[in-house]
């Protein structure tokens, strides 16, 4: 019975943006990092974009079993389901002066790393002045 419950909520989820993955924004001097939190999501499900001045990141970690048959011999039967399957988005403003054509990312032990540049400051011109 709990199998079944648990295959209707996946149903019922594949519409929508139904968890938003923790995250951590860094500021380093060079770089912005911001790192997701995406244990279970599989490279190829992952889409990373820059939309207007924002990083978008989104994708789906799908629901395990959900369109294969019971087998009841085989299969466990779900006694508690606290994991959220199904499709997830987070969007970050990113500030100004950031080079976005050098964008970065790595996932490792489901965590996404993006990287994204900082543009090159310009570092403020010195000059003595006489004064006669």
């Amino acid at each position: 019975m709990a199998d079944e419950q648990r295959r209707r909520a996946c149903e019922q989820l594949r519409g929508a943006f139904v968890w938003s993955p923790a995250a951590d924004v860094l500021e380093l001097r060079d770089a912005i990092v911001v790192q997701v939190e995406l244990p279970g999501v599989e490279q190829d499900r992952i889409v990373v974009e820059i939309i207007d001045g924002d990083l978008v990141v989104r994708g789906e970690r799908p629901c395990p079993r959900l369109d294969e048959p019971e087998d009841l011999e085989t299969d466990p039967v779900y006694r508690l389901v606290e994991r959220v399957y199904g499709r997830f988005a987070r969007r970050f403003r990113l500030p100004a002066g950031v080079d976005v054509a050098r964008v970065g990312a790595r996932l490792a032990d489901g965590l996404l790393s993006i990287t994204i540049p900082k543009a090159c400051a310009r570092t403020p011109k010195r000059f003595c002045l006489r004064i006669d």
